[in-house]
């Protein structure tokens, strides 16, 4: 741990800012593509969630829950 404490003293400010930019960047990049690719078709072309009009409103509601919960899980983190 030491070591890795020593390296990070040569960081300079500019390089931390652009780490943080570029890895916020791509993880928002990722969740458009989690959003769009897979819960979309999902949740539109899945007949059973055409059909069923709770099923859909329990779906969403489970899909919040779990946003909310890895949200306050990464706060905590």
């Amino acid at each position: 741990m030491f070591v890795l404490k020593a390296l990070e003293v040569g960081i300079q400010r500019e390089q931390l800012i652009s780490e943080g930019l570029l890895g916020s960047s791509t993880s928002g990049i990722l969740i458009y593509m989690v959003l769009v690719n897979l819960i979309a078709v999902d949740f539109f072309h899945n007949k059973a969630m055409l059909s069923k009009p709770w099923l859909k409103k329990a779906s969403y509601t489970a899909l919040i829950l779990g946003s909310a919960s890895m949200s306050v899980l990464a706060l905590w983190a």
